[in-house]
């Protein structure tokens, strides 16, 4: 016999369900952490904090209109999955770090302020 033996084709099989069942627990919130480097934006200033605050958000409101068109079906959650997901997990961790190189500046945001989506607290000063 050249190929594996069925034991160790079922048992690798069983490994790889398990560890594609078991990728789906990592939370968003700490993969949006892992995609975005720490201190990205320690030499903005605050209008450059603030404008690319706004167009973090413009861009994952329309990822977010993107993925609501995809469907809940199984298909366009895969589909939504595979196109938009990433960036929108990269545009979280950015975002991330923009309220935090904001606190650290003691940059000003006004009360209509977006609330955060990651449970990071929105400097208000």
């Amino acid at each position: 016999m050249t190929g594996l033996p069925l034991i160790r084709v079922i048992a690798l099989l069983g490994t790889l369900s398990g560890a594609v069942a078991l990728s789906g627990c990592t939370s968003q919130e700490a993969a949006s952490r892992f995609l975005v480097e720490p201190d990205r934006y320690v030499l903005y200033n605050c209008p450059e904090i603030a404008t690319a605050s706004q167009a973090n958000m413009a861009r994952q409101r329309e990822l977010e209109g993107l993925m609501a068109k995809a469907g809940t079906s199984a298909g366009g959650q895969l589909a939504s999955g595979m196109a938009y997901a990433p960036e929108y997990n990269q545009l979280r961790g950015e975002m991330v770090q923009l309220r935090k190189a904001a606190d650290d500046k003691n940059c000003r945001t006004g009360p209509g302020a977006p609330a955060p989506r990651s449970g990071v607290p929105v400097p208000t000063r």
